[in-house]
């Protein structure tokens, strides 16, 4: 996904040659990937000449909020309030900042 999120669209072969040598499959092991994504509707496949180009389906900050909150949903309170209280540990300072200033926005 970090690769069809850094471009518009990419074919098998484009998305396999950016993936970092040592972790990089074969193209059958990346189309297959690629494929359950299209199945997953994480990334689309539209008919580019005799191949097929990719492209991001959702962007990477709706992936992570929805992922985010699938399992931030199914904790207890207490698991939550620790999950995000880490979370804001780690944050930079800015980062935090502009959070906490959306949290304000919405409890208005």
């Amino acid at each position: 996904m970090r690769v069809l999120w850094g471009r518009h669209s990419a074919s098998v072969e484009e998305v396999r040659d950016a993936i970092p040598e040592s972790r990089r499959g074969g193209y059958n092991s990346v189309q297959t990937v690629l494929n359950r994504l299209v199945d997953r509707g994480l990334v689309t496949r539209t008919r580019s000449g005799r191949a097929y180009a990719y492209s991001a389906a959702v962007s990477e900050a709706d992936y992570l909020s929805k992922s985010m909150n699938d399992l931030l949903s199914g904790a207890s309170a207490g698991a939550r309030q620790a999950a995000l209280s880490s979370l804001a540990e780690i944050l930079p300072e800015a980062e935090f900042e502009a959070v906490r200033k959306q949290f304000a926005r919405k409890r208005g």
